[in-house]
């Protein structure tokens, strides 16, 4: 490897191991600040038998329950257009249920903790309206457990893992720059002294 290759592959090595996580850094930091706060409440709701002394697969019916809670237009009714909009109600609002309980959790996200809380507690009350309205055919009903309330703090973005992670690939960046650029200088040298010797044998 020549001089001036050699002076500008250990001026980029040193470099990207200053530069790169420093940039990583401000990156991460930059989008954490820039980007807008999403807040996310949970809603939970219970599922019982509704007749006394007869058993039923509560924890079955969570299940069906929580799968239809995001289903387009079913909750709607009640004048409340987030439960009309399917699309948002679809990229806006998590139901799962427990495997071996009869809970099911609602979260809901939005841009201000309040509005977060209301679209929890409002899919909570109108899946438990309409799991009761249906409580004589499928033998449960539904109830609230823990209504929602406004996030003291947003879900994310959260700047110190967005800062964390954004410097840990400008390290990553760094030591791959710091790994590949050595290895091509050997090569080269490697290549560059075969052709060396047969002058030098003649020369001897």
């Amino acid at each position: 490897m020549t001089h001036p290759v050699q002076r500008a592959a250990g001026a980029l090595r040193t470099w990207s191991l200053l530069a790169l996580p420093l940039i990583g850094m401000g990156t991460g930091l930059t989008y954490s600040l820039v980007q807008e706060p999403v807040y996310t409440a949970d809603a939970y709701a219970v599922v019982s038998s509704a007749r006394q002394g007869v058993p039923t697969q509560d924890a079955d019916f969570a299940q069906a329950y929580a799968r239809v809670a995001v289903h387009p237009g079913l909750l709607a009714g009640n004048g409340d257009a987030y439960l009309a909009d399917g699309e948002l109600l679809r990229t806006t609002l998590q139901a799962s249920a427990s495997p071996d309980a009869p809970l099911i959790r609602l979260a809901a996200i939005a841009g201000t903790p309040e509005e977060a809380a209301r679209r929890a507690n409002s899919v909570a009350s109108a899946l438990t309206a309409y799991a009761n309205r249906h409580s004589a055919d499928t033998g449960v009903r539904l109830s609230s457990f823990a209504p929602a309330v406004p996030p003291a703090s947003p879900g994310s973005p959260q700047p110190l893992i967005a800062t964390a992670v954004a410097t840990a690939a400008g390290l990553l960046l760094a030591a791959l720059i710091w790994m590949a650029v050595p290895a091509r200088g050997r090569r080269d040298d490697q290549e560059a002294a075969p052709a060396r010797r047969p002058a030098d044998t003649v020369s001897a």
